[in-house]
């Protein structure tokens, strides 16, 4: 880029020669003449066009940049993404497999136990047994959930979830 917003600068050019006439008109004296030319060399419009072209690579250049910086902070951002949400369906697994599924597991065994001795009604038995089959479900969902999100998490960092 340097040599290229040079070339519509204005250049200077010196140029030192020395010949000897010959030929059929010159005399022969074997005189020598030197000769010294200093030149400035002014770009006009094929100069302006070049730093217009000059001016616009350079644009295209930061915004090819401004364009690798924005993608790089998308990877980001979706490798974050992903990975809060593994994080989210570890934590609400962990939560439904050490706490809700056991305590509905006790609560049935509890309602178990009284309508075995006939202090609960049935409807009790029924409503306990269908909390425990429901956490069952929604923490076979999540454990879903959280192979899924794993796997977007290892997609979105770049590496094979499968392996």
């Amino acid at each position: 880029m340097t040599l290229a917003k040079a070339a519509y600068l204005p250049d200077f050019q010196a140029i030192a020669t020395s010949y000897t006439p010959r030929g059929p008109f010159t005399s022969n004296n074997g005189a020598l003449y030197y000769q010294f030319e200093l030149d400035l060399i002014i770009p006009l419009y094929f100069f302006t066009k070049e730093r217009y072209g000059v001016e616009q690579a350079l644009r295209n250049q930061s915004a090819a940049e401004a364009s690798d910086i924005s993608n790089r902070q998308q990877v980001i951002l979706g490798v974050g993404t992903a990975y809060a949400n593994y994080e989210q369906a570890k934590r609400y697994t962990e939560f439904l497999k050490d706490r809700q599924v056991p305590q509905a597991e006790a609560a049935y065994r509890v309602a178990l136990a009284q309508y075995a001795s006939n202090g609960a009604g049935f409807s009790d038995l029924l409503t306990a047994q269908v909390q425990l089959r429901g956490l069952e479900i929604q923490l076979a969902l999540a454990e879903s959930s959280l192979m899924q999100s794993k796997a977007n998490l290892f997609a979105s960092a770049g590496k094979d979830p499968i392996e």
